[in-house]
């Protein structure tokens, strides 16, 4: 049988202390007083509808006493017996458990189409990896400027400061959405002086080989690198391809077959994989396409050209090409963004030998207009400069080829 909850009573509420760690005072059928490690204490309500498990708010104690939480147990108990979610019943003037993760969930759905895959993992990624394990199960309101600062001076502590600074301005935005949708009254974020509470960072490009005698070596490198280390057959191939094309490590990684249109010979990216949410279209060289050919012949079943080595249903992860280029040597000289600052810079370098304008050259690289007037007019096609890229591409290959 299962156990039936003593129910509380106002002096065990009163005399109840903050402990260690957070922990609950149940009432019985659901209701529990939740005792915060910093003394608050918080009506919370268990149940279940429609076979799935939530939880909601009845409000601090003591302003909210037993019998008034008892009430609101009961009439959200009703509005569960006749079919409704009390937590979306207008009329139950009950208040949703929202947690901070609850609410970032909810924001990251909103923006999702608005931004580029990569963007939005990322962010993801970040909130999932150092916020949530600390404020992720904590109600918003509950949230102090004390408890944000205390994550980024985490983050700062192990120099992850571009990442702090990332998450500071995220968590901003998450609590404009909070304010607006009335979840808390008030952004304590727009509170915090970010100019002196985040460490000065100092602005670093990604490390790139750029001049002819080093890119030789790198090339002669990513030529052995199998033999040499016994990599796996895709972060062999993803090291040989990444000179020719100059994507971004993202694009590379997710790259798929369905992407690689071997008759027109050009990779053809779909807008939401873009960091500027545009298709792209990149011509492929003769030597490009040698490559593609020969990881075709290991072409399994998996979507992606590079899957990772623990299962195909992945793709590679963002720091095997970074680890490739450590174990050759490359630490703090290149990096798997580095390959597209080789070919920018040289392609500028060299702009007599190929004629071709910067315009081609960051068209190559995906660039967006960065002049807002001239973006506004020129909203070109993904075709747009094809056979000038296409041009400009076989020149990288072969300007590549003649350094080995």
């Amino acid at each position: 049988m299962p156990k039936i909850a003593t129910p509380l009573t106002d002096t065990k509420i009163k005399t109840s202390k903050p402990k260690e760690k957070d922990y609950k005072l149940s009432d019985g059928q659901g209701l529990f007083l939740l005792v915060k490690t910093n003394g608050t204490k918080l009506w919370r309500f268990d149940f279940i509808i429609l076979n799935k498990r939530q939880t909601m708010s009845f409000g601090v104690y003591p302003e909210i006493g037993l019998k008034e939480a008892r009430e609101k147990r009961e009439k959200a108990r009703e509005n569960i017996k006749n079919g409704i979610n009390p937590i979306e019943s207008k009329s139950s003037n009950f208040e949703v458990d929202a947690t901070f993760k609850f609410i970032s969930d909810k924001w990251l759905d909103l923006q999702k189409d608005d931004w580029s895959k990569s963007n939005y993992e990322k962010i993801k990624s970040n909130l999932e990896n150092n916020a949530y394990p600390f404020l992720g199960n904590r109600n918003i309101k509950d949230i102090s400027r004390k408890d944000i600062l205390n994550l980024i001076e985490r983050m700062e502590q192990r120099n992850a400061t571009e990442y702090a600074s990332r998450l500071l301005s995220n968590i901003q935005r998450i609590y404009k959405y909070a304010v607006t949708n009335e979840y808390v009254e008030h952004n304590i974020i727009a509170d915090i002086d970010k100019r002196n509470s985040l460490k000065k960072r100092k602005t670093e490009n990604h490390p790139a080989l750029t001049k002819k005698e080093d890119i030789k070596q790198l090339l002669k490198d990513i030529n052995s690198y199998g033999m040499d280390f016994m990599g796996d057959i895709s972060t062999i191939y993803a090291l040989k391809l990444a000179p020719y094309l100059g994507l971004r490590p993202y694009n590379l990684r997710f790259l798929e077959w369905n992407e690689v249109n071997f008759e027109e010979q050009y990779l053809d990216i779909p807008a939401p994989k873009m960091k500027n949410k545009k298709p792209f279209i990149l011509p492929l060289s003769k030597q490009a396409l040698e490559i593609l050919k020969e990881i075709e012949k290991f072409k399994s079943d998996s979507t992606y050209l590079f899957y990772s080595s623990t299962s195909k249903k992945r793709c590679i992860s963002e720091n095997t090409i970074n680890h490739a280029l450590h174990k050759m040597g490359y630490k703090d000289k290149h990096t798997g963004h580095g390959f597209r600052a080789m070919l920018s810079t040289n392609a500028h370098e060299y702009i007599s030998e190929h004629s071709f304008h910067s315009d081609i050259i960051e068209s190559c690289l995906s660039h967006s207009e960065r002049n807002a007037i001239k973006a506004a007019y020129n909203r070109e096609s993904k075709f747009k400069y094809l056979e000038e890229k296409r041009k400009l591409m076989q020149w990288w290959a072969d300007w590549l080829d003649k350094l080995v």
